[in-house]
């Protein structure tokens, strides 16, 4: 969409990004079956196998999200959690009853391959959910997990509503895992006909937003779920961080962190910009900063283009020489008549946003707080893009 060339107008040692103020939970807030207050960690830690067993306490936060926090105060480098390979669902083990599919869960753009790790996890899982046998530590955890995903990703929403968050982006990765699921949930379906479409879903969304990629002893990255770590919520300014560390994964401390503090780590790279973190986990970062790799969309003319904080795509620079008369190619420079124009189209199109978000919307209508979140994160970027290319129009001019 941006093409090879852009021109990039951060100034004067701006930073990259500005520092987060203070930690705060990104996700929207969710049912389980279990509620949070009736679920101890020391308790799930035990059965578990996991270490420290009284560290870590399930809590909500004042604004209705569940977290996990500390009941103690770490220093950096210290281990927070530490739970053996062998309690968690790994996509190396699925039940006999699966044979392999091609499928993919990586968005490039706005294309949504699945790769076969999916549906071996996703088939463990079912696995676990189904068996008569379950371990007093695998019920708890099931029990927590959330049971209404369905209203939070994209995957599931009306067409219409998809298409109200104003994200082509976020339109064009929906249509294409659409046929990709269907492709999955159809071979899985054929493998279990006693199961509803529905019990699949639900499986797959978990495996989604819940699944970790670490390294394996083969050179193949191993995806797994992991109890009690999937509990914890995503930061842009995580405090910790994890890592395998032979039969273990790790959470380990990046910074002092005091006592009664939420715990967070950072889900990767598929959460920026705002529209991939919430077609991927079923939400948007919940902050007000602005960072190099947020994203948002223009439409010029009926052409789409992709702006950041601190670049403007070069086709959008040749479509504004081309109307002023100007020579276009590789060597074209940004004018600050060029410029201008530019800031405009970035103003308008951040109006427009501006104009269909911040209407009230109720707790209860979980698709339509999401499209306003996502709006507003695209208002934002909008707005730093405008103000970043205003100043570097006057630094040249």
């Amino acid at each position: 969409l941006t093409g090879l060339f852009a021109v990039s107008f951060a100034l004067q040692g701006q930073p990259t990004y500005a520092n987060s103020r203070s930690l705060s939970s990104s996700r929207t807030s969710f049912s389980a079956s279990t509620s949070s207050d009736d679920v101890e960690l020391s308790t799930l830690c035990t059965l578990f196998g996991a270490s420290p067993s009284d560290l870590l306490s399930l809590k909500t936060n004042e604004d209705g999200i569940r977290g996990v926090f500390l009941e103690r105060s770490v220093e950096e480098g210290e281990d927070i959690l530490k739970i053996p390979l062998d309690s968690c669902l790994r996509d190396d083990n699925p039940p006999d009853w699966l044979r392999s599919a091609s499928i993919t869960d990586e968005v490039n753009d706005s294309y949504v391959v699945v790769e076969e790790w999916v549906p071996r996890l996703t088939a463990s899982l079912l696995e676990m959910q189904l068996s008569e046998s379950k371990s007093e530590g695998q019920k708890l955890w099931l029990d927590l997990l959330p049971t209404n995903l369905h209203e939070l990703l994209p995957i599931h929403w009306n067409p219409e509503v998809v298409a109200s968050t104003q994200s082509r982006s976020l339109e064009l990765a929906v249509d294409s895992a659409f046929f990709s699921r269907s492709s999955i949930l159809g071979d899985l379906m054929l493998k279990r006909s006693d199961l509803t479409k529905e019990q699949f879903e639900m499986a797959l969304d978990l495996v989604q937003t819940r699944s970790c990629r670490i390294e394996s002893d083969t050179g193949r990255p191993l995806r797994v779920l992991v109890p009690i770590f999937d509990l914890i919520n995503h930061a842009r300014d995580h405090n910790a961080e994890f890592v395998r560390e032979g039969d273990f994964l790790v959470v380990r401390a990046r910074r002092d962190i005091a006592a009664n503090s939420e715990m967070f780590i950072s889900y990767g790279g598929s959460t920026q910009p705002a529209w991939k973190c919430l077609f991927s986990y079923g939400f948007v970062p919940n902050t007000e900063d602005i960072y190099e790799d947020d994203e948002a969309e223009i439409v010029v003319e009926g052409s789409r283009f992709v702006v950041n904080p601190t670049e403007v795509p070069f086709e959008l620079m040749e479509l504004e020489a081309e109307k002023l008369g100007l020579p276009t190619g590789d060597d074209l420079e940004l004018t600050p008549e060029m410029g201008s124009r530019i800031v405009d189209h970035i103003l308008d199109a951040a109006k427009e946003l501006h104009n269909s978000s911040g209407k009230e919307v109720s707790d209860k209508d979980t698709s339509a707080k999401l499209v306003d979140d996502l709006r507003r994160s695209n208002w934002r970027t909008l707005r730093a893009c405008a103000g970043g290319l205003k100043e570097y129009i006057e630094s040249i001019a």
